[in-house]
């Protein structure tokens, strides 16, 4: 089950949880925690590991609204939001709050991780833009128009990936199919 939204970013550890935080921030979420899984298993078990940073992300409106709509839905808050090292790769990934509230039957709060879920998944998508070079050159898979990424205000997240599109019409033959443009 693919639970996560979930992007490589080429840049530093440390840059890397920067970038999530701001990005975070510019949709409206605060960090409420912050755990350094490395640093914690170093200190209370003496394993090493590399670099993984859970972040504890909450936007306050959408929590109030879940709150709502389920009292005991602060068990699943607030959204994690990982940061990592990966054989010297740097990853950023987001919990799918859509997939985590698939157990609770409640349409309200279905209604609401959609929304948040959205958010989240444009942070991380983001993320990956800023590693796209300014001079470099995409294409629309589904015309095969060549775009700059920095300008191209249409964009889908599809298995890890972004792409990117000149039109509406493109992007949603592409959300329709995905695997005929992508595969």
């Amino acid at each position: 089950m693919d639970y996560s939204v979930k992007q490589q970013i080429n840049a530093s550890f440390s840059d890397a949880v920067s970038r999530a935080k701001a990005a975070l921030a510019e949709e409206g979420f605060g960090i409420l925690t912050e755990i350094d899984v490395k640093e914690t298993l170093k200190k209370k078990l003496n394993i090493d590991r590399d670099n993984y940073i859970i972040l504890g992300a909450c936007n306050p409106p959408f929590a109030s609204e879940a709150l709502q709509a389920e009292i005991e839905i602060g068990l699943f808050l607030p959204c994690n939001v990982i940061v990592y090292e990966d054989n010297g790769k740097v990853f950023v990934s987001a919990i799918r709050p859509t997939i985590a509230m698939q157990m609770i039957d409640n349409q309200k709060l279905s209604d609401v991780a959609k929304k948040v879920e959205q958010k989240l998944t444009k942070v991380i998508n983001r993320l990956g833009m800023k590693d796209i070079k300014k001079t470099e050159k995409v294409f629309d898979l589904v015309c095969g128009m060549e775009l700059n990424p920095e300008n191209a205000k249409l964009h889908t997240e599809y298995k890890g990936e972004v792409y990117y599109f000149c039109s509406m019409t493109c992007k949603n033959h592409f959300v329709g199919d995905p695997e005929k443009y992508a595969g």
